[in-house]
């Protein structure tokens, strides 16, 4: 069961957190503990380049960061209270990269992270935040788009199958959520590519032998994608057609050396998501 979400808080005085307000309403439907964390972002100086900053400019910049990270606290709070829930509160100091690793450490103890997506118009963390929990924490990590209106539902999850490792560790981080579904429907995108395991008759009969083990069917469907479409263009095709409410897939690529580096498709994902991801690694 999920019943400990950790949500990192968006940090800007403009606009909607709307991963803050979805994690309040999947606390709310999973009846979990809800721990927001907002971070006091530093700027992050270069020792070489120390003596061109001022100690005012600098702490300035710290005092900003203070500012706004007690109001996504203050945001955080009242969206919980308009629910009757009592978010715990967790704040952090550092740079981008350094926070993120701190999240990303702290997720290690939580049944799932939500987090925002990135924006590609405005500078932001939520791109590291999110590759850090995905390949530091061995937890998953649920990513909410921009556009997002609806509060939390699993009604209708739609699972991108590929049989692979990180497809498996996805369907049994999600197997909590894939409880709540009327519809669970497990995706095939043939690209004329061989399934990573090999020997399968018919892609994702073997995914939905195991699920129905524990009580839960499976809608099988293989897409075809036409000339010229994306493995992302079929998925977010089929999310609209079919009106899905999470997808579950899993989170493709490495850390290496501190850098994390994602697979064409979840990157493609990441930034054209329509709906919530939730992502495993």
């Amino acid at each position: 069961m999920i019943k400990d979400i950790l949500v990192s808080l968006r940090v800007a005085d403009v606009g909607d957190d709307v991963a803050g307000d979805y994690a309040v309403s999947a606390a709310a439907a999973l009846d979990a503990h809800l721990t927001g964390v907002a971070v006091s972002y530093e700027i992050d100086v270069p020792p070489v380049y120390t003596e061109a900053f001022s100690t005012d400019f600098i702490e300035a910049q710290r005092a900003e960061g203070q500012r706004l990270a007690r109001f996504s606290v203050e945001r955080f709070g009242e969206a919980a209270r308009s629910l009757g829930l009592t978010g715990e509160v967790r704040m952090i100091d550092g740079t981008p990269g350094g926070a993120a690793e701190q999240i990303g450490v702290m997720a290690r103890l939580y049944d799932l992270t939500i987090v925002n997506q990135a924006d590609p118009n405005r500078l932001g963390p939520e791109d590291v935040v999110t590759e850090a929990v995905l390949f530091d924490s061995g937890r998953p990590v649920l990513v909410v788009p921009r556009t997002q209106q609806k509060p939390f539902s699993a009604k209708r999850i739609m699972v991108a199958w590929d049989g692979g490792r990180t497809s498996a560790r996805a369907v049994a981080e999600a197997r909590a959520l894939l409880g709540h579904a009327h519809l669970v429907e497990a995706v095939v995108v043939d690209s004329g590519k061989p399934l990573k395991k090999k020997g399968v008759d018919l892609p994702g009969a073997d995914l939905a032998r195991h699920l129905a083990r524990h009580d839960k069917s499976v809608e099988l469907r293989t897409l075809v994608p036409e000339r010229g479409e994306s493995i992302a263009d079929v998925l977010l095709k089929e999310v609209a057609e079919r009106d899905i409410d999470i997808v579950v897939m899993g989170g493709y690529g490495h850390s290496r050396l501190r850098e994390f580096v994602l697979g064409g498709v979840t990157r493609d994902m990441l930034e054209r998501m329509t709906v919530p991801l939730f992502l495993a690694h």
